[in-house]
């Protein structure tokens, strides 16, 4: 068994390196997601678990067919105190089948094929839960690129600024301050690359781990956060209403409701008579020589007269979790309310966002060229030219961050709808 399960791990992560190693050299979002939903094993054991209640529907379907059983037995027996002994054998085939009881076999049957249908829409959520996992980590590395990339251009112009300031102070010019403020500039700006390479690092790992990739992996992505390209989004209650009419979560509740009033079905059949056929056809005797064949053909009713009021407390329970699952749902109603509701305002605050941080790094780009050329024309200071470098890093990155965020509350909101 430990050799089957080790033969079975080997398989498994060879299959993975066999899909690793035939992706792109840069993933495209839909590369990421196409290997996520191939590879990742939550997902995976979702669709196990998908399988296995789909072995429950054909278990119950197996209920209106007859069981047949063939039986043998020897048996040896004494009396008078094992003066006289007797063997007995036999062997036969019997069969039965139950031609009523109260549509239990038909309510068992419906209510394991409701509860698949569930377990199909959940399915389906974890579907849609993962892929908007891999594009919120997808944007967030971008993100985290280009913020290094801005980071590393900040320290470009740092030592830029640092090599101003050191030729003015050997001219005379300025005094020593000058060159400790850029070169504490630098090392600020050092300081911040640094820490955009770790968390570039970190979102590498968290998306390869939902792709089912070690954290370690090598990753390369195709560069598409462009500012906007979705249509924009319509109406809260138009949006509400697609999300009433499309999310996977309201469907698997109107199946679990429906499996529920099975359920119920199949306990009121308790309530009914129940009417089978049976047969069997065997060979019977006390020598194997002299065996004898036998049959026989018959009916058996059965008539619930009392049971202890067991029947009515299980109907009672039942009913009970009809009327909660109904609350449930409700309540699930609510909360895909608040759910459309967020995201709905997520991205109108991303996109006035976007307006709002371009605008400001256009200002701050301004402000930056007009304080670099004033400084090394000796009008302006270096505190002034600091302070321009930090306001257009500030600036640049939370363009980025807000490009970046309008991507993923947009990916949010069709989640919301369903999509």
């Amino acid at each position: 068994m430990d050799k089957f399960i080790l033969f079975t791990a080997l398989f498994i992560s060879v299959l993975a390196v066999t899909a690793q190693d035939e992706l792109p050299d840069r993933l495209s979002l839909e590369d990421c997601i196409n290997t996520g939903l191939q590879n990742n094993p939550g997902f995976q054991s979702s669709q196990f678990f998908l399988d296995e209640n789909k072995t429950k529907v054909d278990e119950a379907y197996s209920g209106f067919y007859p069981t047949v059983h063939i039986n043998s037995n020897a048996d040896a027996y004494s009396k008078n105190n094992g003066s006289q002994q007797y063997n007995n054998y036999n062997t036969g085939i019997s069969a039965s089948y139950t031609i009523f009881n109260g549509f239990r076999t038909k309510a068992a049957y419906n209510a394991a094929k409701e509860n698949y249908d569930a377990n199909v829409y959940q399915h389906e959520s974890n579907k849609q839960d993962l892929t908007l996992h891999i594009i919120y980590a997808y944007y967030k590395t971008l993100q985290a690129e280009r913020i290094l990339r801005s980071a590393e251009e900040a320290v470009k112009n740092s030592h830029l600024h640092l090599e101003f300031a050191r030729a003015r102070h050997q001219a005379g010019i300025v005094t020593r301050s000058d060159v400790l403020k850029a070169e504490v500039e630098l090392s600020n700006a050092e300081l911040n690359r640094i820490q955009s390479a770790n968390i570039l690092l970190n979102s590498k790992g968290n998306l390869n781990q939902l792709m089912g990739f070690s954290s370690n992996n090598p990753l390369e992505l195709t560069d598409n956060l462009s500012v906007k390209s979705e249509n924009m989004p319509l109406s809260y209650d138009s949006l509400f209403s697609e999300a009433l009419n499309s999310r996977n979560e309201i469907k698997r509740f109107y199946s679990l409701m429906d499996a529920q009033n099975s359920y119920i079905d199949v306990a009121k059949g308790e309530f009914y008579p129940s009417v089978s056929a049976n047969a069997n056809y065997n060979f019977a005797g006390e020598e194997l020589s002299g065996m004898q064949r036998n049959w026989w053909l018959g009916f058996t009713l059965s008539i619930p007269v009392f049971k202890g009021f067991s029947t009515k407390a299980r109907v009672t329970g039942e009913e009970l979790a009809l009327k909660g699952l109904e609350k449930d749902f409700e309540a699930l109603k609510q909360q895909i309310g608040q759910e459309v509701w967020s995201a709905y305002l997520a991205v109108k605050e991303s996109l006035e966002k976007i307006e709002t941080s371009a605008k400001g790094l256009e200002s701050a780009q301004e402000n930056l060229s007009l304080t670099e050329g004033e400084y090394k024309e000796g009008i302006g200071s270096i505190i002034q030219l600091t302070d321009a470098q930090t306001t257009f890093v500030t600036s640049e990155q939370n363009y980025i961050r807000s490009v970046a965020d309008y991507k993923i509350a947009y990916a949010e909101l069709e989640r919301t709808i369903g999509k």
